[in-house]
């Protein structure tokens, strides 16, 4: 059961990094006056440090760079390729994602793939997805606004358990300091939270089950994008490279735009 857990919470922040909602779409380039909060053409590249703290207060550092590059058409529908690669604590990783802007959010593709390999049929045939995308950022930004970013749930007969839920949430205007390497320069940022609640059913009774919640949080910052991400291990530890670990549910992952170029 736990090695189906991890590869169900894989799937999420694989798609999360950084991925709910369908194709609720209205365009595809955000609305003249509104923020753009999410820009960036082929070309576009960040970099930011990486900061992991584990429950014993031990520290671990490094940096993620992310690049826009190509796109890649699924199902009819043509998405951004994203290249992150990551190093922390010496240990190089590497990422590709696939995402998509429209005046109504960002979407990211959800490769199942993994899942499918991962998950014994047994199991498989009773997992539930809600969408084929993660409705990572839900726009426009409005006072109270929330959002379902992903659901996955398991299916037996008549009874349906949420194992994954996770939503967005406008948490309000904050400023945010840029340690870039031109000079720090403190910037307006929306600031959204991410809840991840995990419902994990008993394998010997499923109508028995124990949740657990994590929060994650990214300020965005209009013109630039993603300023910062900080958040609960079990959301954010794949930014290190390191893997889903249910079992120190106390680390905390941060990161801090230090350069950008956005084409």
């Amino acid at each position: 059961m736990k090695k189906f857990i991890k590869s169900i919470l894989t799937l999420f922040v694989a798609a999360l990094l950084f991925g709910a909602c369908g194709s609720d779409d209205s365009g595809t380039n955000p609305l003249p006056g509104n923020p753009n909060y999410y820009p960036g053409g082929n070309g576009t590249y960040y970099r930011y440090t990486v900061e992991r703290t584990d429950s014993n207060n031990t520290k671990q550092t490094g940096t993620r760079s992310s690049k826009y590059q190509g796109t890649q058409t699924f199902a009819g529908v043509t998405y951004q390729v994203e290249y992150d690669t990551t190093n922390i604590a010496g240990v190089n990783s590497t990422n590709k994602f696939y995402f998509r802007k429209t005046d109504a959010g960002v979407f990211f593709f959800a490769d199942t793939t993994g899942l499918a390999a991962s998950v014994p049929d047994t199991l498989l045939q009773y997992v539930k997805l809600d969408s084929n995308e993660f409705a990572l950022f839900s726009f426009p930004f409005t006072d109270g606004k929330t959002w379902t970013v992903f659901k996955m749930s398991i299916v037996f007969g008549a009874f349906t358990v949420p194992v994954i839920d996770v939503s967005g949430a406008y948490a309000g205007k904050e400023d945010v300091t840029l340690y870039l390497t031109g000079g720090a320069v403190t910037k307006s940022a929306a600031k959204i939270k991410f809840t991840l609640t995990l419902t994990i059913p008993d394998p010997n009774n499923i109508f028995q089950t124990f949740t657990k919640k994590y929060d994650a949080f990214a300020w965005l910052v209009d013109g630039i994008g993603i300023a910062r991400w900080q958040g609960n291990a079990a959301i954010l530890n794949t930014f290190g490279g390191t893997g889903i670990d249910l079992d120190d549910t106390t680390s905390v992952i941060s990161q801090s735009l230090i350069s950008y170029d956005i084409k």
